[in-house]
């Protein structure tokens, strides 16, 4: 099972239900430059977001519990895969979490994201985000717009089994995110469209264990590689709110590709 592969199945088993689609990307020979547009393109893709703006969700208590979902797209991972495979698709990844959001007074507000653990003997997924906001314009600042700045980190691993020149690997891979972004949004009581520029920081780190040489001996000759790119991160988008429920949608900017992400949630 391949990582993109094994990366798909992890993520639609919540996003899109219980379909696979993927082409192989075999792990072999991989440099320097190709671990890097990989950790770029997979750090887009499960980079934290709750698709909120600056607002809270209440002056002193309030609560919000979802879905958020989408799609990040990959033609860097299209490129590798392609290199073995002319007819290769891999030009895009699914993303999704279940969301807890709480605001308390102060215009402090904490979100969680998580993909439980799922998989079998032969992948393991999980994937855990937190974030904290703070709103200044609900307690202090009186703007026409609300302001809030946003810290988050996101961290997911996975482990798969891939045969490789009929050899059996066992591959490990973590992949660290934290982010710091500014927000500004403007409620129109049923619509709320946000704008968001932030910095964010990725960490990927690959092992493998077998007998099998993954990585480019220019590179490095051992059994494991890490490396940490850096980005802006550019978003925009609008919650759509209805009685107790949120519909949301926000495009997303951030190492070098586009992000696509969507929200189902339940607030009060």
């Amino acid at each position: 099972m391949t990582l993109i592969k094994a990366l798909l199945i992890g993520s639609i088993t919540l996003a899109w239900g219980s379909g696979v689609w993927a082409q192989d990307l075999p792990l072999q020979s991989i440099d320097s430059n190709d671990f890097g547009k990989i950790i770029e393109e997979l750090s887009a893709n499960f980079n934290h977001t709750s698709v909120s703006g600056a607002g809270t969700l209440g002056r002193i208590f309030g609560f919000e519990v979802g879905v958020v979902g989408g799609v990040t797209k990959t033609p860097e991972l299209q490129k590798l895969a392609r290199e073995t495979d002319s007819s290769a698709s891999a030009d895009q990844l699914p993303h999704g979490e279940f969301l807890g959001v709480l605001t308390v007074p102060l215009g402090i507000t904490a979100e969680v994201g998580l993909i439980p653990k799922v998989g079998s003997d032969d992948f393991k997924f999980n994937t855990f985000s937190v974030a904290g906001k703070f709103t200044p314009t609900e307690i202090f600042l009186d703007l026409p717009l609300d302001l809030a700045i946003k810290a988050h980190v996101t961290k997911t691993n996975l482990e798969f089994k891939q045969t490789i020149s009929t050899v059996p690997t066992t591959f490990e891979y973590e992949n660290t995110i934290m982010g710091l972004t500014l927000f500004a949004s403007k409620n129109f009581v049923l619509l709320e469209p946000y704008v968001g520029l932030g910095y964010l920081k990725a960490k990927g780190e690959l092992s493998a264990t077998g007998s099998t040489t993954v990585f480019d001996s220019t590179y490095t000759s051992g059994t494991s590689a890490s490396e940490s790119k850096s980005s802006t991160a550019f978003y925009l988008g609008s919650e759509l709110k209805l009685l107790f429920f949120k519909l949301g949608l926000e495009y997303g900017h951030l190492f070098g590709t586009s992000s696509y992400t969507g929200k189902l949630s339940f607030f009060f």
